[in-house]
């Protein structure tokens, strides 16, 4: 008998069973997480052979004729398989014919829920078995739950000595417990004592079944301590049994091994570092105690190079403080999610693209998801992978900067300059091939075919992209006017990916003409805005990508209004030009953004030509830096505060020469010795730096060299972590101490830190850098 339930997808998959698919929805409902098998199992993929070029009578395989045709306008042929193993014999069959094949690889899950236009939130009739716990024969279709999800932040404690799990500690606003190695016998309700590695593992296990949790977060969750529990459960025979119904997860290495993916049936996991990546959050460095003191203003209990030290004995000699310090983490982890709503932002991403719960990024992924559906709809299959060279877009318009110490800069910047071009000019896969076959009649009158650049040309008539960013836009423009602003967000990050995923060879739909008819697009655009500005008697004095730097001279005394009005002629401007130069109706909307009141546009070090991505300005009293020092994590404290201070001064019109001097006195003096230490981050492992030796990698081989000699795991043998050092007289040298802070190499500071800084500002004073560091030797 069927039962109709709502719920929400949680995890998604596809496996070989006797022979046969099974697809499994594992679906939150207001009673519980459970497994739905949709009917209508199989696999499908296109191809350009004919029906009849197949063997007849193919147990488990159904091979028929389609309306569709192929971006090559070849008809193309649908083939079915009951069975994966099947499905992958029919592919090679046909390429071993010669023939191109077309969506072979979308998964039988991704493709039954992006046919029907499911996302998250679904409504399903299914037959239940005796526990009702799985529903077998299920239909399923879009619906409206909204789930309340049980979180867990999860860490884990390990022994650097004996590379072996200490604890796993779990928080959520209702649960706080860790599960520990122990030979004491400390009983509460937060802390379970075991007395071996195996013991505590069963019983996490265990665990993890009665409160069944629908989502794990951590700080880099997946990629060590999911990971680091899978190699002890592999080590001590234990299966890995963490999915609901006891099934087991599956973790997989990159192709780099530089990152694991998981996949845990009927639950997901969440890694907060990537989160922040994917939603736009940027930071000098993405330790947990780094983010949680700049979010929460709180921080680890311990932290530094050689906690793990720490870690150890405190695991030893006071388990209650080791047990603080692991819940702490999961603590910070659980705020930090909570505060900035991570998990409703993934969330919205799944209910705008329907990619799985469980992938952060996936922009090639959502982008499919939207634009295949409606392809097919339109009677087109997906292009073929094509083996071919890869051809990069221009990048974004950067035009050369007139330098100078300024009064009164306008900002301009266009609105969503990439997808409003999508959707002024038509630029689309389909109708790029369309008007290449001329698809398309001119019943209207009006030219089909819309011009774009490296030769391509867009067929108006058969564009989906922009109906489909304009509906993206719509829906923007609501979340904003009902103040949803995670909603928001979410569609400005997927509407700004299209043009990246066009661009990249890792999408099927990649082609340079379309990549390169956005931004030589805009490239076009911010030169026409350029010129019309500047007849109108301004001055442009730097553009970048989307956004125009215009100075003003001493005529216009309100430039708050002169700015808008600039603007309001842009836009009219963009409105005809559009009109005439296609026939186009503009969505271009040019921005005025704010004015700063001071503002600094440098030379290149070392030359006059004026500098790129690289300025500082003021506005409304605050202080902004692009590219320049104070905004690099890689330059020290000390230069970054400077440069900030020096600023401070000369947009205040104060000679800044008597500061220079007082900080380079105070330097030799050692009243800036805690701020002089630098920090880079290691972009691969050490051991692949064999030519070029730069001071972090100079710094992290000796940390190595002294862990080896001790007997004690590399730190920086896997890469991608940060290094601290300094400079003392004798050379670099690691921090990890104060204790280091000696001998410190003061002239190097001034050198490498202090004097590029001065030196870009101290020829509007009419003063050298030479001329200064001599008087300070005089003085000396």
């Amino acid at each position: 008998m069927f039962v109709e339930k709502s719920g929400y997808i949680v995890s998604r998959h596809t496996k070989e069973v006797n022979g046969r698919i099974e697809m499994s929805l594992f679906i939150k409902t207001p009673e519980g997480t459970v497994k739905v098998v949709p009917d209508k199992q199989h696999s499908v993929f296109f191809t350009d052979a004919a029906p009849d070029s197949f063997p007849t009578g193919l147990s488990g395989v159904s091979v028929s004729s389609t309306h569709f045709k192929s971006f090559e306008n070849h008809p193309v042929t649908l083939i079915q398989s009951q069975s994966l193993t099947i499905h992958q014999q029919m592919v090679k069959l046909a390429k071993a014919n010669g023939h191109s094949v077309f969506e072979e690889d979308v998964k039988p899950h991704n493709r039954y829920l992006m046919e029907r236009n499911i996302r998250g939130a679904v409504r399903f009739i299914g037959i239940p078995d005796t526990s009702q716990q799985t529903f077998q024969q299920a239909r399923l279709i879009v619906g409206d739950y909204l789930p309340n999800w049980l979180i867990w932040s999860l860490d884990i404690e390990t022994s650097v000595t004996h590379n072996k799990l200490l604890s796993i500690g779990v928080t959520s606003n209702d649960l706080r417990v860790c599960l520990i190695v122990s030979e004491q016998h400390i009983e509460s309700d937060e802390i379970h004592c075991f007395a071996t590695e195996k013991e505590m593992l069963l019983a996490f296990i265990a665990f993890v079944k009665k409160h069944s949790p629908d989502i794990f977060i951590g700080w880099n969750l997946i990629s060590f301590d999911l990971h680091f529990i899978d190699k002890r459960c592999q080590v001590l025979g234990i299966r890995p049994a963490f999915g609901h119904h006891g099934e087991s997860w599956n973790i997989r290495a990159s192709e780099n091994q530089g990152r694991y993916f998981i996949s845990i049936p009927g639950r997901v996991a969440l890694d907060g570092i990537t989160l922040l990546k994917v939603g736009g959050y940027h930071f000098e460095s993405y330790s947990l105690n780094n983010v949680s003191k700049e979010i929460l203003d709180d921080g680890k209990l311990l932290h530094g190079g050689e906690r793990w030290q720490e870690i150890e004995r405190l695991h030893q000699e006071d388990l209650q403080a080791f047990v603080a310090y692991n819940l702490q983490d999961c603590d910070l982890v659980l705020r930090i999610f909570e505060k900035l709503q991570l998990i409703e932002l993934q969330q919205t991403r799944v209910d705008l693209t329907g990619i799985p719960f469980e992938q952060p990024g996936g922009s090639v992924a959502s982008f499919e998801n939207l634009y295949i559906p409606r392809l097919h709809k339109a009677g087109w299959v997906a292009p073929a992978w094509r083996d071919e060279e890869f051809v990069a877009s221009p990048g974004g318009f950067v035009m050369s900067s007139i330098p100078g110490l300024y009064k009164n800069v306008l900002v301009f910047d266009f609105k969503s300059l990439y997808p409003s071009i999508i959707r002024t000019f038509y630029v689309d896969p389909l109708a790029r091939v369309t008007a290449t076959i001329n698809e398309s009649g001119n019943a209207s009158g009006v030219n089909p075919m819309v011009p774009g650049f490296l030769g391509a040309q867009f067929n108006r008539h058969m564009a989906i992209l922009p109906e489909l960013i304009r509906e993206l836009a719509e829906a923007r423009e609501g979340a904003k006017k009902d103040d949803n602003s995670i909603l928001s967000y979410a569609i400005k990050i997927i509407m700004n990916s299209f043009y990246g995923v066009l661009g990249s060879n890792v999408c099927r739909f990649y082609h340079a003409e379309l990549a390169s008819s956005i931004t030589m697009r805009g490239h076009e655009l911010l030169a026409r805005a350029k010129g019309w500005l500047e007849e109108s008697g301004t001055k442009v004095i730097y553009g970048d990508t989307d956004s125009l730097f215009v100075t003003l001279d001493d005529t216009h005394s309100d430039p708050l209004k002169t700015g808008e009005e600039l603007c309001q002629k842009i836009n009219k401007c963009l409105v005809d030009w559009c009109r005439d130069y296609a026939n186009l109706e503009s969505h271009l909307e040019l921005e005025f953004e704010c004015v700063y009141e001071r503002f600094f546009m440098p030379t290149i070090r070392g030359q006059e030509e004026g500098s790129k991505k690289r300025y500082a300005g003021r506005s409304n009293g605050q202080l902004v830096f692009k590219g320049l020092e104070a905004a690099r994590s890689d330059w020290t404290p000390f230069a970054r505060q400077f440069q900030r201070t020096l600023f401070e001064k000369v947009f205040n019109d104060e000679n800044p020469v008597a500061f220079i001097q007082g900080t380079i006195d105070k330097l030799r003096l050692g009243e800036y010795d805690d701020q002089l230490i630098y920090s880079k981050q290691l972009s691969r492992p050490l051991d692949s730096y064999t030519k070029n030796k730069p001071p972090h990698v100079r710094a992290a081989a000796l940390v190595d060299q002294k862990r080896a000699e001790s007997g004690l795991p590399l730190e920086f043998n896997k890469g991608r972590k940060r290094v601290y050092y300094l400079y003392q007289i004798s050379g670099v040298i690691p921090y990890e101490t104060a204790e280091d802070l000696v001998n410190l190499d003061y002239e190097h500071y001034i050198e490498k830190q202090l004097q590029p800084i001065a030196e870009s500002i101290l020829p509007f004073f009419g003063v050298s850098m030479d001329s200064l560091l001599s008087q300070q030797i005089s003085l000396l």
